[in-house]
């Protein structure tokens, strides 16, 4: 094994300006320089397979383009089998006729694109058929947005999908096939992989709701996810996995930052039981009488307080306060107030304009019943 340097090339860099001009993307253009400078240097026994390829960054410097996209064409020359990478060793050339090739483990965009396919059949979409936008993909197969992108690129390559650029922000994904014809691979590593990793998570799920349950009483926040990936020897991927199924049968809640991941136990009950108790008091079985120590973030705490200060001092159409100023009145930080603000605006319930006849606009009120229905339950919070 030796390291390729960035000096070592034979050929020169990609004509990113012609494809720009013939509106191939930057990373297409790359691709097709990686495949041919990779079969042209086997060819010619400039390298062999398992050589390591130069870094991404000298690769970016190289062809004068960001380190981003230069990610982003060798992870699809890599997806072809053209190099495989290894972790603290780096990415190499390798033998996409190998079959070993096939034997790798699943990454987050493998393990999508496993997902939209079976999506796909069990949803009955032929050909031509419209695939919802990215994010309602993301929520269906429960991975991020980001990796739902990633894998509708390899999905295009593979031809099971195309693109239909139907603006600059928004790009229609439509089936290339007919889902009778579309193989996911039920018999094959990749099926394998998939049900072992479900397997795995579906496991460490039940031992990390014992652990929880012995350990932790209600309202505790529980110790992070590398702790219990050292605790149990699995990596912290899975962890994540199954820590996602404890969320969605509500025994812990995760929050960012100094929130962390709470031990709530609620996993009867549904959102219009627990409303407005669960996200805007203590927990009522944990015996905790601070709201600080509740698990909803402090903006959700406020943002029914702005609620009934609408509807004790204003009507729809008139101006608010600052947030500067409404941060004093409820004796919160602006940045908790600004976060408020923000969800309300995105209710349609304010409307913030900038400039000189600027402000915080009220667009429609909220239901007095909801406002004085918590205010019931948290009359510290009663705005003179």
């Amino acid at each position: 094994m030796k390291k390729i340097e960035i000096t070592d090339i034979h050929m020169p860099p990609s004509d990113i300006k012609e494809g720009v001009l013939n509106n191939i993307p930057k990373d297409r253009m790359l691709l097709n320089w990686l495949i041919n400078w990779v079969e042209d240097g086997l060819d010619k026994n400039l390298f062999n397979f398992g050589d390591l390829i130069p870094s991404k960054k000298d690769f970016a410097k190289f062809h004068n383009v960001s380190t981003g996209t230069m990610q982003n064409a060798i992870r699809y020359a890599e997806d072809l089998g053209y190099f495989k990478s290894r972790q603290c060793k780096g990415t190499m050339i390798a033998d996409k006729n190998n079959p070993e090739l096939s034997q790798k483990a699943l990454s987050k965009k493998d393990s999508a694109c496993f997902r939209i396919k079976k999506y796909i059949i069990e949803n009955k979409m032929k050909k031509g058929a419209v695939l919802p936008a990215a994010r309602i993909i993301a929520n269906e197969i429960d991975v991020s947005q980001n990796t739902v992108r990633l894998a509708f690129d390899m999905l295009i390559r593979e031809g099971v999908i195309i693109q239909n650029a139907s603006s600059l922000n928004r790009v229609s994904k439509i089936l290339n096939c007919d889902y009778n014809e579309l193989e996911i691979g039920e018999n094959t590593q990749e099926y394998n992989i998939e049900a072992q990793k479900g397997t795995l998570s579906k496991k460490l799920y039940t031992k990390i709701k014992q652990y929880i349950s012995k350990n932790y009483k209600l309202n505790d926040k529980i110790m992070p996810n590398e702790e219990f990936a050292k605790m149990f020897n699995v990596s912290v991927r899975t962890v994540n996995d199954a820590m996602k199924r404890l969320n969605k049968e509500k025994i812990i809640i995760s929050l960012r930052g100094r929130y962390g991941t709470r031990y709530i136990n609620e996993p009867d009950k549904a959102k219009k039981e627990t409303g407005e108790k669960s996200r805007f008091m203590s927990h009522p079985k944990s015996g905790v009488s601070n709201i600080k120590q509740s698990y909803s973030y402090d903006w959700e705490r406020v943002l029914d307080q702005i609620k009934k200060y609408m509807i004790t001092h204003h009507e729809a159409g008139d101006k608010l306060p600052s947030m500067k100023n409404l941060a004093s009145i409820l004796n919160v930080s602006t940045n908790t107030i600004r976060r408020a603000v923000n969800e309300m605006v995105e209710q349609g319930m304010l409307f913030c304009q900038r400039g000189k006849h600027g402000g915080i606009y009220i667009v429609e009120m909220p239901a007095k019943e909801d406002a004085y229905q918590w205010l019931a339950l948290n009359p510290k919070f009663l705005v003179q």
